[in-house]
């Protein structure tokens, strides 16, 4: 029987979604505040722990830019469902092995890098310059097999959690970015800190730092279902007047103050926005990204936000696309490899090509990893020893971590963990942002540091 969304995913990825997330986890100790919601101007939701003028937000930010206009950009993209490595990152030095262990899945087109003795998935190759395969033969790329954390829980619910809190604990916490911001940002820039997407990335949740979901300038705009031209005018002009109403009780204050607001975001960022009429928009580049790619929209509206005098240090991205390939994972892999290899590709050129080539690095990970061992449905059932890595001009090329033994499995049967997920968060905050991991991440001087940016 088909499942009742677009994912071929198991139940516990399903019940990753926001809401369940939010309702076991609980929101009580995060002390949140939704400014503007996103009934009436979808295109930016800000988050804050205290009240904020959003007249204002826009002068915060280009002070912000002003203060440190070459200030390191992190971006954060997150491939959901646990992206398996041995059919992404392929051992070919070990091909023997790794073909008795997934005899179905097995990538035997895999492209060699180098004489790393490994080889990548060939839909890693797909897009501008060469995709994500074109840029590590730059030396662009730094891939991180192997990345986990001891004794994996290997729940989508969990793990997820425990990534994006940079904390092994099912307990409600702030996001591991969102605690860097509360340590090191801007009191009045909620820009600081954007997800790019309708909702906010728990990485970015903060305890007080203010920090905002962005979709695209365009859906910020004000519209009415089947009501367009002198009609629309006319709504508008009526919205005007009522926003400019003085009011007299505190119930009609709070309706005129949530209008003026809105409008004042939407007129904002009409600015921005797209002609769809002529097609003009704003944000654009020189660069052309891949069409009916969700992913690469949102990474093209990154993209032109980057460029703008905002005073954004860290995004959130997610891809979501099919990697939780418990069948045919042949099939939604490559799809889904290629996807992302097409919008990483595009946003690296567009960043270099607007002259942010040299502040920006992105780190991509996943969840878990997958066991070694197919499954009777040509696909991977959730293991361990996952796969992430860091891109940009700076970031540290190559392969920056031990590849898992194949022929020395753990005790359930799974890649031995070569790297900790910490370790590379500690390494981010001190050698990127310029932060001491220690106040973001509990005890991360056990981790020690890898190399992660030049």
């Amino acid at each position: 029987m088909p499942r009742p969304n677009a994912h071929r995913a198991c139940d516990d990825f399903h019940a990753t979604s926001e809401a369940t997330r939010r309702s076991f986890l609980g929101d009580s100790t995060l002390t949140r505040r939704q400014l503007v919601g996103r009934g009436i101007a979808a295109g930016l939701t800000v988050y804050a722990a205290r009240a904020m003028n959003i007249a204002n937000i826009f002068d915060a930010a280009e002070a912000a830019h002003a203060a440190a206009p070459d200030a390191p950009i992190l971006v954060s993209v997150f491939l959901p469902g646990g992206c398996d490595l041995l059919d992404t990152l392929v051992p070919l030095d070990r091909f023997g092995r790794y073909a008795d262990l997934r005899p179905d899945t097995k990538q035997k087109g895999a492209l060699a890098l180098g004489s790393t003795g490994l080889g990548v998935n060939p839909a890693l190759a797909s897009g501008l310059n060469g995709g994500v395969k074109g840029l590590f033969d730059a030396g662009k790329v730094g891939f991180m097999p192997g990345i986990d954390y001891a004794n994996p829980d290997m729940s989508h619910f969990h793990s997820r959690h425990f990534w994006e809190t940079g904390l092994i604990t099912p307990a409600s916490a702030t996001g591991w970015l969102g605690r860097l911001l509360d340590r090191s940002g801007d009191p009045n820039n909620p820009l600081q800190g954007v997800s790019m997407t309708g909702a906010l990335s728990p990485t970015l949740r903060s305890a007080a730092a203010p920090v905002a979901a962005v979709s695209s300038p365009g859906d910020a705009q004000f519209w009415i279902p089947g009501v367009w031209g002198k009609a629309f005018d006319y709504a508008m002009g009526a919205w005007e007047e009522v926003s400019a109403r003085a009011t007299a009780g505190p119930g009609a204050a709070a309706a005129t103050q949530s209008s003026r607001l809105a409008k004042k975001v939407a007129d904002t960022l009409e600015p921005y926005q797209k002609d769809d009429d002529t097609g003009v928009d704003p944000l654009a580049g020189t660069i052309a990204y891949p069409q009916d790619n969700d992913f690469a929209d949102n990474l093209r509206n990154l993209a032109g936000l980057l460029a703008q005098p905002l005073g954004i240090r860290v995004a959130a991205v997610e891809a979501d696309f099919d990697f939780d390939t418990h069948d045919k994972q042949n099939e939604d892999l490559g799809t889904s490899l290629e996807k992302v290899s097409e919008g990483l590709a595009a946003f690296q050129a567009d960043v270099e090509a607007r002259g942010l080539g040299d502040r920006v690095l992105t780190l991509v990970w996943s969840e878990f990893g997958r066991r070694p061992k197919q499954n009777e449905s040509a696909g991977t059932d959730h293991g361990a020893g996952g796969f992430a890595f860091v891109m940009g001009r700076r970031a540290k090329a190559g392969i920056l971590s031990d590849y898992p033994d194949l022929s020395k499995l753990d005790r359930e049967d799974n890649l031995a963990v070569t790297l900790d997920f910490r370790r590379v968060y500690s390494s981010v905050l001190e050698q990127w942002m310029g932060t001491d991991a220690a106040a973001v991440i509990p005890n991360a001087g056990s981790f020690g540091r890898l190399q992660v940016a030049a």
